[in-house]
């Protein structure tokens, strides 16, 4: 009876060694690695199309919020020339000159709408660029993922007929069908974040100039309005 177990046992480690041969296994890793590849280099692709949309969309809405603060200041900038125009009118029916109040101060007036429209739309230009900045690094990074790929070909290509050295890339392999596809999501998720941030940066760039128009436009205003005043009574 032992003696039969014993011819058991070296059959099937006869057999099992037949079985498991290192070109064998070799073949196996190989095809698992081109899956990976796969997923991977599947994933990239998606990944620049996501970063593309969403930088496109993001100078969609640098130019929305451009547009946006240029007519505020045209806006503000009317009111400011009617209530000018008022104060021109009630000095014409007093018949008082009032050019030492305007003159100056109306050539300020009249420049300041293009000067801080000017300086929203540089403003403006200058988070896109930082925009389109974080982009190219995050494709950068989303890029470079594929190298773990490489570096698993390179370590089965050291292998060569290890069996020992063979087997554990099939278990790193299995892990990175999840965790690299992860990597890539991350950094993509991490140019979105600072995408949102860098948006609200430039509806800051609209916001400043236009508050900056209505208080330095109605403080010349106000300056002339007290200058006539004066003079009318």
């Amino acid at each position: 009876m032992a003696l039969k177990s014993t011819f058991l046992l070296c059959a099937f480690l006869a057999f099992a060694s037949a079985e498991i041969q290192p070109r064998d296994l070799a073949d196996q890793v190989r095809e698992e690695l081109e899956a990976l590849k796969s997923i991977v280099q599947g994933r990239i692709l998606a990944a620049h199309d996501d970063l593309n949309n969403d930088l496109t969309d993001f100078r969609t809405n640098s130019g929305n919020v451009a547009n946006a603060g240029t007519i505020s200041i045209a806006q503000e900038s009317q009111t400011v020339d009617q209530q000018l125009q008022a104060i021109k009118d009630l000095a014409h029916v007093a018949n008082v000159d009032i050019s030492p109040c305007t003159n100056v101060r109306e050539q300020t007036l009249n420049r300041l709408p293009n000067r801080l429209t000017r300086e929203m739309n540089n403003c403006i230009s200058e988070v896109d660029s930082r925009a389109s900045s974080t982009s190219s690094n995050g494709r950068y990074l989303v890029d470079i993922v594929i190298n773990k790929v490489h570096n698993l070909e390179f370590q089965l290509r050291q292998c060569r007929d290890d069996l020992l050295c063979i087997a554990p890339l099939l278990t790193e392999i299995e892990l990175d069908k999840i965790r690299l596809p992860q990597s890539v999501d991350t950094e993509v998720q991490a140019v979105q974040g600072l995408l949102t941030t860098l948006r609200l940066s430039v509806q800051t760039c609209s916001d400043s100039s236009v508050a900056q128009y209505i208080t330095e436009a109605f403080g010349i205003l106000g300056d002339i309005q007290a200058c006539a005043d004066r003079l009318i009574n």
